[in-house]
């Protein structure tokens, strides 16, 4: 059985001899300082002239340069041999502005994360509140009585509130003066805003008095007009009475 044959991989050509003559052949050190090699010519230039620094003096170069600056200088053209300028993100003073711009982002980050959960659990409240509603059960009850003013913008006859603490207020309005008339109708109007209540056919008490319970944290802040009508058995309503309810 005869052993399979691998074909031999195929020679690779040996690099051009790098010397002195190859140089000024291909004219290389021209070229260079023309800036016209590729980056791999260069660099097996720039290490050839290391091992070899006595070639450049054979040229001349260092009298050659010395004279083309002499030149540039005499021409208006001065060149800088110093060490190039870094550039701007090479400073060391990037570094630490940008750590302090990471610093403050961060601060902004959790302060608005901070406002972020306030603003939430805000929004979860309101919605409890609008799910069950903003009555709180009132631990106390007052009794407040008042006798209506008999024209409109008279503004003495007036009932104060506290809606700080939740209370029940039961309201005593005096209807004494409107004799035989025993129906009523009370409309609530909140100064500024619009109508907040209208309670039809109300009646007199045996004092003769109109009652109503207010819940104070069912109230919202404000001054509220009340306006009291007698119902009659036919005809209009009658004005006859006028009470300023201030909620604080």
């Amino acid at each position: 059985m005869n052993a399979e044959t691998v074909p031999a991989a195929p020679a690779r050509a040996p690099s051009p001899r790098f010397d002195a003559k190859f140089i000024e052949e291909h004219k290389l050190i021209e070229r260079y300082l023309e800036n016209k090699l590729p980056a791999k010519g260069a660099r097996d230039l720039e290490a050839w002239c290391r091992a070899h620094p006595d070639y450049l003096n054979k040229l001349k170069l260092p009298e050659r340069t010395h004279a083309s600056l002499k030149l540039l200088e005499a021409s208006g053209q001065p060149q800088d041999l110093g060490e190039p300028a870094a550039p701007w993100w090479r400073s060391p003073y990037v570094p630490i502005a940008s750590a302090a711009v990471a610093f403050v982002s961060l601060l902004a980050f959790w302060a608005l994360m901070g406002k972020y959960s306030l603003l939430r659990g805000e929004l979860e409240e309101a919605k409890v509140r609008v799910t069950r509603g903003s009555l709180v059960q009132p631990a106390v009850s007052t009794a407040q009585y008042v006798a209506p003013d008999r024209a409109p913008g008279i503004d003495h006859a007036r009932i104060v509130v506290s809606s700080a603490a939740p209370q029940l207020v039961d309201l005593h309005i005096d209807m004494s003066y409107t004799k035989k008339l025993m129906q009523f109708k009370v409309t609530v109007d909140k100064d500024g805003q619009g109508r907040a209540l209208i309670m039809n056919n109300v009646l007199k008490d045996s004092n003769n008095e109109i009652r109503m319970t207010l819940n104070t944290t069912g109230i919202a802040v404000g001054l509220y007009r009340v306006r009291i009508e007698a119902l009659p058995m036919s005809g209009s309503p009658i004005p006859e009475g006028w009470v300023l309810l201030q909620v604080q």
